[in-house]
């Protein structure tokens, strides 16, 4: 019996010896990011078929598409990085938002019907990603979602064929959803959205790098125990941002370094900058923009079918419901210092907002009311970041070519850039 004691007391203290051996080790790890950098590339069925079926096509796959690109046979049309962690679902989307009708009104006198209720549908390019890391193994998989959708227009449609058509919107949407295990650095293709144009095919790489972080060789200042964020957002053509983050797409001093001489060349512009302070725990936000106010339901008491006139409201107006959406920059983060006071947790969310018009349509009648239409560019994640460190964080992407209001590709990225530090 006592041996037994003893065995298990032996036992029991190894084990505690060896919870607080990975304890230590643990703390004295450094923390990680996973870096996820996706690009889409759009060019012919034959020519993707053509690919495939040349000598190691699969394994060069990449390598070949970036060739067709420099030919001019294939198109870099979208280009998206994030800078996340293992186990943290972000999000990168650039859309336009088009508001289309989901209710119609009974028919006045005429056979005129009326929109009574709404929906919003994002159109434009949506990534979402949640890195899976195996510390062990050095594994990662990602489970992800990539989708574009785009509006085809408005297309008149009839419930009674006595009645005048109203307009239905049309979308086409793609997407490719999946949870798949990758090579850490080399470019995997996650998946293949077709028919955008007819007769086209768009693949979807993405490439996933493990960023070890390195503690900084100077002791971080203790100042007043508050952060200070300064975010810029800079804008470039698409190809020759590309080109700049597969050089420097985990560094983001060196990155926006080669920035500057764009920016004194005009051929790079500071879309936004702002600076926010906060302890660390607290949340800071930032928001700068118009507020912009628009009509969202009408009384529609004044189109029954009988047409008769409404006791105390004047002929020819309607009252209606208004609605408001903040235009401009917002950014929202929280901060939070690890173990090691050397590094923080980052949590971030950093949006743009524009009203670039009212939706046109020639199926859409003049006495609808009027529709804005929005476009939004939104970047959440949440990483690991050194105090002291200017971090490219990922992109910040305007929509592509989503078809509202004949809006085409401007071919441009936008990076965002954190520079923490405590004063």
């Amino acid at each position: 019996m006592k041996l037994h004691l003893c065995l298990f007391l032996a036992c029991a203290g190894l084990i505690t010896a060896q919870d607080k051996r990975q304890d230590n080790k643990d703390k004295g790890a450094l923390p990680k990011n996973v870096l996820c950098f996706v690009e889409t590339f759009t060019l012919t069925k034959t020519d993707y078929s053509m690919l495939l079926d040349a000598p190691q096509g699969r394994a060069k796959l990449h390598e070949n598409v970036e060739a067709a690109v420099k030919a001019g046979t294939a198109r870099l049309d979208g280009c998206h990085q994030i800078l996340t962690q293992s186990g943290t679902h972000s999000r990168a989307e650039g859309v336009d938002e088009l508001i289309y009708v989901t209710h119609w009104g009974d028919a006045d006198s005429t056979g005129f019907q009326y929109p009574e209720a709404f929906e919003m549908q994002p159109l434009g390019d949506l990534f979402e990603v949640e890195p899976i890391l195996y510390e062990e193994s050095g594994l990662l998989d990602l489970n992800q979602c990539f989708s574009r959708d785009h509006f085809q227009g408005l297309r008149l449609c009839k419930a009674d064929r006595t009645l005048t058509a109203v307009p239905v919107a049309e979308f086409f949407q793609q997407k490719g959803q999946s949870g798949c295990r990758v090579v850490p650095g080399f470019p995997t293709l996650l998946s293949t959205l077709n028919d955008a144009p007819p007769g086209a095919i768009t693949l979807v790489f993405a490439t996933a790098q493990v960023l070890p972080l390195a503690a900084p060789k100077a002791p971080v200042p203790k100042g007043s125990g508050t952060l200070r964020m300064t975010t810029r957002v800079i804008s470039l053509n698409r190809t020759k941002g590309w080109r700049l983050l597969k050089k420097h797409a985990a560094d983001g001093a060196a990155c926006l370094a080669e920035l500057k001489p764009l920016l004194a060349a005009q051929e790079a512009v500071l879309e936004h900058v702002s600076t926010t302070c906060t302890v660390p725990g607290q949340r800071a936000a930032y928001e700068s923009g118009e507020i912009y106010t628009y009509g969202t339901e009408r009384d529609l008491r004044l189109h029954n079918p009988l047409n008769q006139p409404v006791q105390g409201v004047p002929a020819g107006r309607e009252p209606m419901d208004l609605e408001s959406r903040t235009l401009g920059f917002r950014v929202d983060h929280e901060p939070k210092l690890a173990e090691n006071p050397a590094f923080a947790q980052m949590p971030v969310t950093v949006s743009c907002v524009r009203m670039t018009g009212n939706l046109k349509d020639k199926n859409w009648s003049e006495r609808y009311p009027e529709q804005p239409v929005f476009s939004s560019q939104t970047l959440s994640t949440e990483y690991t970041q050194v105090i002291g460190s200017n971090t490219l964080v990922g992109t910040l992407n305007p929509p592509g070519d989503t078809g509202v209001n004949g809006h085409k590709d401007e071919c441009r990225m936008w990076l965002l850039f954190m520079e923490m530090n405590a004063p």
